[in-house]
Protein backbone atom coordinates (compact mmCIF):
# COMPACT_ATOMS: atom_id res chain seq x y z
CA UNK A 1 0.00 0.00 0.00
CA UNK A 2 2.79 2.42 0.90
CA UNK A 3 4.54 1.55 -2.37
CA UNK A 4 1.42 2.33 -4.40
CA UNK A 5 1.11 5.70 -2.65
CA UNK A 6 4.66 6.65 -3.59
CA UNK A 7 4.03 5.79 -7.22
CA UNK A 8 0.92 7.98 -7.24
CA UNK A 9 2.93 10.87 -5.79
CA UNK A 10 5.63 10.50 -8.42
CA UNK A 11 2.99 10.66 -11.13
CA UNK A 12 1.21 13.75 -9.72
CA UNK A 13 4.20 15.98 -8.95
CA UNK A 14 5.42 16.54 -12.54
CA UNK A 15 1.83 17.11 -13.67
CA UNK A 16 1.51 20.06 -11.25
CA UNK A 17 4.91 21.50 -12.21
CA UNK A 18 3.99 21.51 -15.93
CA UNK A 19 0.46 22.94 -15.49
CA UNK A 20 1.45 26.56 -16.13
CA UNK A 21 4.15 27.50 -18.64
CA UNK A 22 5.10 30.56 -20.68
CA UNK A 23 3.80 30.35 -24.25
CA UNK A 24 3.59 32.52 -27.37
CA UNK A 25 0.37 33.82 -28.88
CA UNK A 26 -0.58 31.28 -31.52
CA UNK A 27 -4.36 31.31 -31.78
CA UNK A 28 -5.32 35.01 -32.08
CA UNK A 29 -5.59 36.20 -35.68
CA UNK A 30 -3.59 39.36 -36.35
CA UNK A 31 -1.53 39.03 -33.15
CA UNK A 32 1.56 36.95 -34.02
CA UNK A 33 3.91 35.27 -31.58
CA UNK A 34 6.96 37.30 -32.69
CA UNK A 35 7.45 40.22 -35.05
CA UNK A 36 10.34 42.13 -36.55
CA UNK A 37 9.80 45.03 -38.93
CA UNK A 38 11.28 48.23 -40.28
CA UNK A 39 9.06 51.27 -39.82
CA UNK A 40 8.78 54.67 -41.48
CA UNK A 41 7.11 57.72 -39.89
CA UNK A 42 5.37 60.30 -42.06
CA UNK A 43 6.93 63.12 -40.04
CA UNK A 44 9.72 63.95 -37.62
CA UNK A 45 7.08 64.60 -34.94
CA UNK A 46 4.41 62.30 -33.52
CA UNK A 47 1.86 63.61 -30.99
CA UNK A 48 4.09 66.59 -30.26
CA UNK A 49 7.26 64.59 -29.64
CA UNK A 50 10.30 64.10 -31.91
CA UNK A 51 10.50 60.70 -33.60
CA UNK A 52 12.89 59.01 -36.02
CA UNK A 53 11.70 58.94 -39.61
CA UNK A 54 13.01 55.34 -39.91
CA UNK A 55 13.16 52.77 -37.11
CA UNK A 56 13.20 49.08 -36.19
CA UNK A 57 10.51 47.43 -34.04
CA UNK A 58 10.62 43.90 -32.67
CA UNK A 59 9.23 41.74 -29.89
CA UNK A 60 6.49 39.22 -29.27
CA UNK A 61 3.33 38.34 -27.41
CA UNK A 62 3.74 35.99 -24.45
CA UNK A 63 1.43 34.78 -21.69
CA UNK A 64 0.79 31.82 -19.39
CA UNK A 65 -0.73 28.69 -20.83
CA UNK A 66 -3.50 28.85 -18.24
CA UNK A 67 -4.66 32.31 -19.31
CA UNK A 68 -3.94 33.79 -15.89
CA UNK A 69 -3.95 37.54 -15.28
CA UNK A 70 -1.84 39.22 -17.96
CA UNK A 71 -0.96 42.21 -15.75
CA UNK A 72 0.28 40.01 -12.90
CA UNK A 73 2.36 37.89 -15.27
CA UNK A 74 3.78 40.89 -17.14
CA UNK A 75 4.81 42.71 -13.96
CA UNK A 76 7.28 39.91 -13.12
CA UNK A 77 8.39 39.03 -16.65
CA UNK A 78 11.52 40.21 -18.44
CA UNK A 79 12.08 39.83 -22.17
CA UNK A 80 15.57 40.33 -23.59
CA UNK A 81 16.56 40.46 -27.25
CA UNK A 82 20.00 39.51 -28.63
CA UNK A 83 21.50 39.96 -32.08
CA UNK A 84 25.05 40.57 -33.37
CA UNK A 85 26.45 41.16 -29.89
CA UNK A 86 23.68 43.62 -28.95
CA UNK A 87 21.43 42.84 -25.94
CA UNK A 88 18.31 44.93 -25.26
CA UNK A 89 15.39 44.83 -22.87
CA UNK A 90 11.98 44.50 -24.55
CA UNK A 91 9.42 46.18 -22.25
CA UNK A 92 5.81 45.21 -21.72
CA UNK A 93 3.33 47.45 -23.52
CA UNK A 94 0.18 48.06 -21.52
CA UNK A 95 -2.07 48.22 -24.57
CA UNK A 96 -5.73 47.54 -23.80
CA UNK A 97 -6.68 46.14 -27.25
CA UNK A 98 -3.29 44.63 -28.12
CA UNK A 99 -2.83 41.72 -25.68
CA UNK A 100 0.34 40.22 -24.21
CA UNK A 101 2.54 42.67 -26.10
CA UNK A 102 6.27 43.12 -25.42
CA UNK A 103 7.79 45.55 -27.91
CA UNK A 104 11.00 47.56 -28.40
CA UNK A 105 11.61 50.34 -30.93
CA UNK A 106 15.10 51.56 -31.83
CA UNK A 107 16.69 53.78 -34.45
CA UNK A 108 17.23 52.07 -37.78
CA UNK A 109 20.48 50.10 -37.99
CA UNK A 110 21.18 48.01 -41.11
CA UNK A 111 23.27 45.63 -38.97
CA UNK A 112 20.24 44.74 -36.83
CA UNK A 113 17.65 43.63 -39.38
CA UNK A 114 18.41 39.94 -38.80
CA UNK A 115 16.54 37.62 -36.41
CA UNK A 116 16.43 38.51 -32.71
CA UNK A 117 16.74 35.82 -30.06
CA UNK A 118 14.06 36.58 -27.46
CA UNK A 119 14.38 35.15 -23.95
CA UNK A 120 11.23 35.38 -21.80
CA UNK A 121 12.05 35.02 -18.09
CA UNK A 122 9.82 34.89 -15.03
CA UNK A 123 11.02 33.70 -11.58
CA UNK A 124 7.97 31.43 -11.24
CA UNK A 125 8.33 29.54 -14.52
CA UNK A 126 10.86 28.04 -16.90
CA UNK A 127 12.27 30.50 -19.45
CA UNK A 128 11.06 30.50 -23.04
CA UNK A 129 13.53 31.16 -25.89
CA UNK A 130 12.24 31.97 -29.39
CA UNK A 131 13.59 33.70 -32.50
CA UNK A 132 12.02 36.36 -34.66
CA UNK A 133 12.40 36.16 -38.42
CA UNK A 134 14.77 38.46 -40.32
CA UNK A 135 13.79 41.55 -42.34
CA UNK A 136 14.87 41.34 -46.01
CA UNK A 137 17.15 44.25 -46.88
CA UNK A 138 15.34 44.75 -50.19
CA UNK A 139 11.83 45.11 -48.69
CA UNK A 140 10.29 48.44 -49.85
CA UNK A 141 8.20 50.72 -47.59
CA UNK A 142 4.42 50.73 -48.03
CA UNK A 143 2.97 54.06 -49.23
CA UNK A 144 1.80 56.49 -46.52
CA UNK A 145 -1.89 56.99 -45.81
CA UNK A 146 -3.01 60.54 -46.72
CA UNK A 147 -6.12 62.71 -46.64
CA UNK A 148 -7.25 61.79 -43.13
CA UNK A 149 -10.48 63.42 -41.95
CA UNK A 150 -12.54 63.32 -38.76
CA UNK A 151 -16.30 63.69 -39.13
CA UNK A 152 -19.26 63.75 -36.77
CA UNK A 153 -21.99 66.10 -35.58
CA UNK A 154 -22.50 67.71 -32.21
CA UNK A 155 -24.40 64.61 -31.09
CA UNK A 156 -21.79 62.13 -32.29
CA UNK A 157 -18.51 63.77 -31.35
CA UNK A 158 -17.61 60.85 -29.06
CA UNK A 159 -18.11 58.35 -31.90
CA UNK A 160 -16.29 60.11 -34.76
CA UNK A 161 -15.61 58.51 -38.11
CA UNK A 162 -11.98 58.51 -39.26
CA UNK A 163 -11.55 58.37 -43.04
CA UNK A 164 -8.50 58.38 -45.32
CA UNK A 165 -7.31 57.97 -48.88
CA UNK A 166 -6.07 54.49 -49.78
CA UNK A 167 -3.05 54.66 -52.11
CA UNK A 168 -2.63 52.00 -54.77
CA UNK A 169 -0.65 49.12 -53.25
CA UNK A 170 0.96 46.00 -54.68
CA UNK A 171 2.50 44.01 -51.85
CA UNK A 172 5.87 42.34 -52.50
CA UNK A 173 5.85 38.61 -53.24
CA UNK A 174 5.31 36.63 -50.03
CA UNK A 175 3.73 39.57 -48.16
CA UNK A 176 0.19 40.73 -47.53
CA UNK A 177 -0.88 44.36 -47.20
CA UNK A 178 -3.02 45.47 -44.27
CA UNK A 179 -4.17 48.79 -42.81
CA UNK A 180 -4.44 49.14 -39.05
CA UNK A 181 -5.91 52.01 -37.04
CA UNK A 182 -4.85 52.78 -33.46
CA UNK A 183 -6.17 55.44 -31.06
CA UNK A 184 -4.20 56.72 -28.07
CA UNK A 185 -5.32 58.74 -25.07
CA UNK A 186 -2.88 61.65 -25.15
CA UNK A 187 -4.08 62.88 -21.75
CA UNK A 188 -3.14 59.53 -20.19
CA UNK A 189 0.50 58.76 -21.05
CA UNK A 190 -0.38 57.99 -24.69
CA UNK A 191 -2.20 54.84 -23.61
CA UNK A 192 -3.32 52.74 -26.59
CA UNK A 193 -7.09 52.38 -26.15
CA UNK A 194 -8.35 51.15 -29.53
CA UNK A 195 -7.08 49.05 -32.42
CA UNK A 196 -8.80 47.70 -35.47
CA UNK A 197 -7.52 45.93 -38.59
CA UNK A 198 -9.51 46.93 -41.67
CA UNK A 199 -10.26 44.84 -44.71
CA UNK A 200 -8.75 45.66 -48.13
CA UNK A 201 -10.60 48.54 -49.77
CA UNK A 202 -12.05 49.86 -46.49
CA UNK A 203 -11.10 53.52 -45.94
CA UNK A 204 -12.95 54.53 -42.78
CA UNK A 205 -13.49 53.46 -39.17
CA UNK A 206 -16.14 54.67 -36.73
CA UNK A 207 -14.95 54.75 -33.13
CA UNK A 208 -17.38 52.76 -30.94
CA UNK A 209 -19.28 54.52 -28.19
CA UNK A 210 -18.08 51.99 -25.63
CA UNK A 211 -14.48 50.95 -26.28
CA UNK A 212 -13.81 47.64 -24.47
CA UNK A 213 -11.65 48.23 -21.41
CA UNK A 214 -11.89 52.02 -21.78
CA UNK A 215 -15.41 53.33 -22.31
CA UNK A 216 -16.40 56.34 -24.41
CA UNK A 217 -14.23 59.12 -25.77
CA UNK A 218 -14.56 62.39 -23.87
CA UNK A 219 -15.82 65.31 -26.02
CA UNK A 220 -13.07 67.49 -24.51
CA UNK A 221 -10.41 64.76 -24.53
CA UNK A 222 -7.25 64.81 -26.61
CA UNK A 223 -6.61 61.70 -28.69
CA UNK A 224 -4.01 60.53 -31.16
CA UNK A 225 -4.69 58.49 -34.31
CA UNK A 226 -2.11 56.25 -35.95
CA UNK A 227 -3.06 54.86 -39.37
CA UNK A 228 -0.49 52.23 -40.32
CA UNK A 229 0.05 50.62 -43.71
CA UNK A 230 1.77 47.21 -43.30
CA UNK A 231 3.50 44.57 -45.37
CA UNK A 232 3.62 41.34 -43.34
CA UNK A 233 4.31 37.67 -43.82
CA UNK A 234 1.44 35.50 -42.64
CA UNK A 235 2.88 33.21 -40.00
CA UNK A 236 3.51 33.20 -36.27
CA UNK A 237 6.93 34.84 -36.68
CA UNK A 238 6.17 37.77 -38.94
CA UNK A 239 8.51 40.28 -40.52
CA UNK A 240 7.81 43.21 -42.78
CA UNK A 241 7.66 46.97 -43.19
CA UNK A 242 5.26 49.64 -41.95
CA UNK A 243 4.51 53.24 -42.90
CA UNK A 244 2.95 55.23 -40.06
CA UNK A 245 0.89 58.43 -40.29
CA UNK A 246 0.12 60.28 -37.04
CA UNK A 247 -2.76 62.67 -36.37
CA UNK A 248 -4.39 64.05 -33.23
CA UNK A 249 -7.82 65.50 -32.49
CA UNK A 250 -10.40 66.64 -29.95
CA UNK A 251 -13.79 64.98 -30.61
CA UNK A 252 -15.67 68.26 -30.26
CA UNK A 253 -13.58 69.81 -33.08
CA UNK A 254 -16.03 68.27 -35.56
CA UNK A 255 -18.80 70.57 -34.29
CA UNK A 256 -16.96 73.87 -35.02
CA UNK A 257 -17.95 73.77 -38.71
CA UNK A 258 -20.24 71.45 -40.65
CA UNK A 259 -18.56 68.73 -42.69
CA UNK A 260 -15.45 66.60 -42.14
CA UNK A 261 -12.30 68.14 -40.66
CA UNK A 262 -9.08 67.51 -42.59
CA UNK A 263 -6.31 66.45 -40.22
CA UNK A 264 -2.71 67.41 -41.11
CA UNK A 265 0.61 65.67 -40.61
CA UNK A 266 2.78 67.69 -38.23
CA UNK A 267 6.53 68.32 -38.42
CA UNK A 268 9.14 70.82 -37.27
CA UNK A 269 10.74 73.11 -39.83
CA UNK A 270 14.27 74.50 -40.06
CA UNK A 271 13.57 77.34 -37.62
CA UNK A 272 11.86 75.11 -35.02
CA UNK A 273 8.24 76.04 -35.78
CA UNK A 274 5.49 73.39 -35.82
CA UNK A 275 4.26 72.90 -39.39
CA UNK A 276 1.09 71.07 -40.46
CA UNK A 277 1.11 69.57 -43.97
CA UNK A 278 -1.93 68.53 -46.04
CA UNK A 279 -2.48 66.36 -49.10
CA UNK A 280 -6.12 66.62 -50.16
CA UNK A 281 -8.14 67.12 -53.36
CA UNK A 282 -10.02 70.44 -53.59
CA UNK A 283 -12.53 72.01 -55.98
CA UNK A 284 -13.30 75.59 -56.90
CA UNK A 285 -15.62 77.09 -54.29
CA UNK A 286 -15.70 73.92 -52.16
CA UNK A 287 -15.47 74.59 -48.40
CA UNK A 288 -12.65 72.70 -46.70
CA UNK A 289 -12.20 72.52 -42.92
CA UNK A 290 -8.50 72.75 -42.10
CA UNK A 291 -7.34 71.80 -38.66
CA UNK A 292 -4.04 73.31 -37.56
CA UNK A 293 -2.98 74.06 -34.04
CA UNK A 294 -2.14 77.53 -32.87
CA UNK A 295 -0.97 79.38 -29.81
CA UNK A 296 -0.99 83.06 -30.80
CA UNK A 297 -1.68 82.61 -34.51
CA UNK A 298 -0.71 80.71 -37.62
CA UNK A 299 0.34 81.04 -41.24
CA UNK A 300 -1.42 79.29 -44.14
CA UNK A 301 0.59 78.54 -47.31
CA UNK A 302 -0.32 76.67 -50.50
CA UNK A 303 2.00 74.03 -51.96
CA UNK A 304 3.69 73.88 -55.35
CA UNK A 305 1.12 74.12 -58.15
CA UNK A 306 -1.88 74.41 -55.79
CA UNK A 307 -4.82 76.75 -56.47
CA UNK A 308 -4.79 79.89 -54.32
CA UNK A 309 -6.94 80.48 -51.26
CA UNK A 310 -10.20 82.23 -52.27
CA UNK A 311 -11.90 82.76 -48.88
CA UNK A 312 -11.40 82.05 -45.20
CA UNK A 313 -13.73 81.81 -42.19
CA UNK A 314 -12.38 81.52 -38.63
CA UNK A 315 -13.98 79.81 -35.61
CA UNK A 316 -15.58 81.37 -32.56
CA UNK A 317 -13.26 80.86 -29.58
CA UNK A 318 -15.07 83.33 -27.36
CA UNK A 319 -12.56 86.11 -27.98
CA UNK A 320 -13.61 89.63 -26.92
CA UNK A 321 -11.99 91.09 -30.05
CA UNK A 322 -11.66 90.19 -33.76
CA UNK A 323 -8.71 88.42 -35.35
CA UNK A 324 -5.99 90.30 -37.22
CA UNK A 325 -5.76 89.10 -40.81
CA UNK A 326 -2.61 89.62 -42.94
CA UNK A 327 -1.95 88.66 -46.57
CA UNK A 328 1.33 88.00 -48.39
CA UNK A 329 2.20 90.58 -51.05
CA UNK A 330 5.16 88.68 -52.47
CA UNK A 331 7.78 90.01 -50.07
CA UNK A 332 6.05 90.43 -46.70
CA UNK A 333 2.77 90.10 -44.82
CA UNK A 334 0.61 93.23 -44.89
CA UNK A 335 -2.41 93.96 -42.73
CA UNK A 336 -5.73 93.31 -44.52
CA UNK A 337 -8.38 93.93 -41.85
CA UNK A 338 -9.75 92.80 -38.52
CA UNK A 339 -11.98 89.77 -39.00
CA UNK A 340 -14.67 88.58 -36.63
CA UNK A 341 -15.37 84.91 -35.92
CA UNK A 342 -17.70 83.08 -38.32
CA UNK A 343 -17.29 85.90 -40.85
CA UNK A 344 -16.44 85.02 -44.44
CA UNK A 345 -13.50 86.96 -45.92
CA UNK A 346 -12.96 87.00 -49.69
CA UNK A 347 -9.35 87.50 -50.79
CA UNK A 348 -10.46 88.98 -54.13
CA UNK A 349 -9.70 88.08 -57.75
CA UNK A 350 -6.98 85.46 -58.02
CA UNK A 351 -6.91 84.79 -54.28
CA UNK A 352 -3.71 84.64 -52.25
CA UNK A 353 -0.95 82.08 -51.80
CA UNK A 354 -0.37 82.85 -48.10
CA UNK A 355 -2.14 84.54 -45.24
CA UNK A 356 -1.59 84.95 -41.54
CA UNK A 357 -3.97 85.15 -38.60
CA UNK A 358 -2.94 86.78 -35.31
CA UNK A 359 -4.81 87.96 -32.24
CA UNK A 360 -5.46 84.65 -30.49
CA UNK A 361 -5.24 85.26 -26.77
CA UNK A 362 -2.40 83.45 -25.00
CA UNK A 363 -4.81 82.93 -22.08
CA UNK A 364 -6.72 80.39 -24.19
CA UNK A 365 -3.73 78.09 -23.93
CA UNK A 366 -4.10 76.65 -27.44
CA UNK A 367 -1.50 73.91 -27.74
CA UNK A 368 0.68 74.26 -30.88
CA UNK A 369 1.04 70.46 -30.87
CA UNK A 370 -2.75 69.88 -30.89
CA UNK A 371 -3.96 69.75 -34.47
CA UNK A 372 -7.63 70.26 -33.60
CA UNK A 373 -7.29 73.26 -31.33
CA UNK A 374 -8.39 75.63 -34.09
CA UNK A 375 -10.44 74.65 -37.15
CA UNK A 376 -10.59 77.10 -40.07
CA UNK A 377 -12.74 76.90 -43.20
CA UNK A 378 -11.26 77.89 -46.57
CA UNK A 379 -12.19 77.72 -50.23
CA UNK A 380 -9.91 77.70 -53.28
CA UNK A 381 -9.82 79.55 -56.59
CA UNK A 382 -9.68 76.38 -58.66
CA UNK A 383 -9.65 72.60 -58.73
CA UNK A 384 -6.58 70.57 -57.86
CA UNK A 385 -4.63 69.27 -54.91
CA UNK A 386 -3.86 71.14 -51.70
CA UNK A 387 -0.44 70.10 -50.42
CA UNK A 388 0.13 73.26 -48.45
CA UNK A 389 1.08 73.90 -44.86
CA UNK A 390 -0.01 75.74 -41.75
CA UNK A 391 2.48 76.89 -39.20
CA UNK A 392 1.71 77.57 -35.56
CA UNK A 393 3.01 80.84 -34.15
CA UNK A 394 3.95 80.71 -30.49
CA UNK A 395 5.50 84.20 -30.48
CA UNK A 396 5.17 87.03 -32.99
CA UNK A 397 8.49 87.06 -34.92
CA UNK A 398 10.66 90.12 -35.38
CA UNK A 399 10.55 91.48 -38.97
CA UNK A 400 14.10 90.26 -39.61
CA UNK A 401 13.06 86.65 -39.03
CA UNK A 402 10.19 86.58 -41.54
CA UNK A 403 12.48 85.74 -44.47
CA UNK A 404 13.95 82.77 -42.59
CA UNK A 405 10.50 81.50 -41.66
CA UNK A 406 9.18 81.77 -45.21
CA UNK A 407 12.19 79.83 -46.48
CA UNK A 408 11.45 77.20 -43.87
CA UNK A 409 7.81 76.98 -44.98
CA UNK A 410 8.84 76.76 -48.62
CA UNK A 411 11.22 73.93 -47.78
CA UNK A 412 8.47 71.97 -46.08
CA UNK A 413 6.16 72.60 -49.03
CA UNK A 414 8.81 71.33 -51.44
CA UNK A 415 9.40 68.23 -49.28
CA UNK A 416 5.65 67.53 -49.30
CA UNK A 417 5.53 67.94 -53.09
CA UNK A 418 8.61 65.73 -53.54
CA UNK A 419 7.24 63.03 -51.20
CA UNK A 420 3.92 63.02 -53.09
CA UNK A 421 5.70 62.48 -56.40
CA UNK A 422 7.91 59.75 -54.93
CA UNK A 423 4.80 58.01 -53.63
CA UNK A 424 3.25 58.21 -57.09
CA UNK A 425 6.37 56.68 -58.62
CA UNK A 426 6.33 53.84 -56.07
CA UNK A 427 2.64 53.19 -56.76
CA UNK A 428 3.36 53.05 -60.47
Amino acid sequence: MRSALCIATLILVPAIAQADTIVENTNTSGFPGTFNYVGYNSSNVAFGQPVATEFLAFGGRFHLSSGSSEAAFASQTMVTAKQNGVTLIVPYSNAVPDPNLFQRTIAFNPNLIGPWQLTVSNPNYNSLVVNTSAIPASLPPPPFITGVTISGTSGTTTTPTISWNAPAVTAPTGYNQATRVFIFDLNNNKQEIFRTDVQPGVTSVTVPGNIPGFGALSPTGHYGVLVRDDYRTQDNATNGASSQSFFDFHPNATSQFSGPVNIPVSSVNTVGATVYSFNIDVSHGQSVNLDPAAALGYIFSIGVGNPNFATVELPNLGLSHPYDLYVWNGTSFVFAQQLGANTLYNFGPGGVSRFEVLGIDASLGLDPNNSTAFVSQVTFTGDGQFTGTMTAITAVPEPSTWAMMILGFAGVGFMTYRRRNQAALRAA
